[in-house]
């Protein structure tokens, strides 16, 4: 990783805060810490001035065009620039955005979090200080949530009004091709220390173009539709949360996302500012639903669920506790079905088609 101190010509150091500005952090001094990581002084000039052709790029910078090849190979390598093609980085890009830079530069398999732990602790300390907080109060003022709860498709199996972009097994097999990365907030933690007691990392799923870019650049492992679904069983064991874009979009453009509230950059900030899940992710059309008759008060349900919405009341005519559903904060994702061994506990289809919206673009 390309590691420097701040030295160099002035004109070269400043574009690390013309790189910070679009992603809105001009002034950010651990965004530019991470930007200075990544990439050295001459590095960051010439992502500046893409997407132009190799040519102009000699040219503006003084050195031939198979030293502009060579670095943006280096550059596309660790995740910094996101081409139209990757067998041609021609007109290649810098990230759009902050969640895709965090999310490219810690997923590949060639970053290690032992000896690239620097860069892990840098990306925490910004998310931690600068980002989480950014990021909640942007969807605190949302009129729409951004993502939204797939409802774990073993809990919902009998239901006969199961929409395709709610269908986990219709999404999987949409798609032409997948491939399975690491979730970078689950390793992110891990990295600095905060190993996560329910998955390891490799459970984010990546669809068509998104997964092709993945394994293109050794961040991806191709998946059969048969693999994809037995990934989604381990993961829905494990009791991970499945979230999507908020479209009923069939191949979502954040891929599909098997989440945990303790690690994940959406959950994990939305509860440690108190701000309501639903204000960025929107509720499946699903709700949890008890058989008071049938729950014989284990509590498991509302161990394992992740949005705390169970809780054990007394109940008349029985000595036992039993298992009650907050609506208000059950979010349909399904963990607490599959952990009830009893199957006292099912989930009810309470929300209309158009709950789930038309893709924007």
């Amino acid at each position: 990783m390309a590691k420097v101190s701040g030295c160099g010509d002035m004109s070269k150091e400043d574009t690390y805060s013309v790189l910070a500005e679009r992603h809105g952090y001009r002034d950010s001094v651990r965004y530019r810490r991470i930007l200075e990581y990544l990439m050295t002084p001459q590095q960051a000039e010439l992502v500046a001035l893409l997407p132009l052709k190799y040519e102009e790029l000699a040219h503006r910078l003084g050195i031939d065009v198979a030293k502009v090849k060579s670095e943006l190979e280096n550059l596309y390598s660790r995740g910094v620039i996101f081409p139209r093609n990757p067998e041609n980085l021609e007109e290649a890009s810098f990230a759009l955005a902050v969640v895709q830079l965090h999310d490219i530069t810690m997923c590949s398999f060639d970053v290690d979090p032992v000896r690239d732990r620097e860069l892990f602790e840098l990306w925490d300390d910004f998310c931690v200080q600068e980002w989480d907080p950014d990021q909640v109060a942007s969807w605190d003022r949302g009129e729409q949530p951004q993502g939204r709860i797939v409802p774990a498709y073993q809990a919902i199996l009998d239901s006969p009004e199961i929409l395709p972009c709610e269908d986990m097994r219709e999404i999987i097999r949409s798609a032409r091709s997948l491939a399975v990365t690491h979730c970078t907030c689950r390793r992110r933690k891990g990295a600095v220390g905060n190993n996560c007691d329910k998955s390891h990392s490799m459970v984010d799923i990546q669809f068509n173009i998104s997964a092709e870019y993945l394994i293109s650049r050794n961040a991806g492992t191709r998946l059969s539709a048969d693999d994809a679904l037995a990934l989604i069983d381990d993961c829905e064991e494990l009791g991970l949360i499945h979230t999507c874009e908020n479209s009923t979009r069939m191949r979502p453009r954040w891929g599909m996302c098997n989440c945990c509230t303790d690690c994940c950059m959406i959950y994990q900030p939305l509860n440690r500012f108190q701000v309501p899940v639903t204000k960025c992710v929107a509720k499946s059309r699903y709700e949890a639903r008890v058989d008071i008759d049938i729950c014989n008060g284990c509590q498991d349900c509302a161990d394992w669920c992740p949005f705390d919405a169970i809780e054990m009341v007394k109940t008349e005519g029985s000595k036992k506790y039993k298992a009650s559903v907050d609506l208000e904060k059950c979010m349909g994702c399904g963990v607490c079905v599959l952990k009830c061994e009893p199957q006292a506990l099912s989930l009810k289809l309470v929300r209309p088609a158009e709950h789930i919206p038309e893709p924007q673009f």
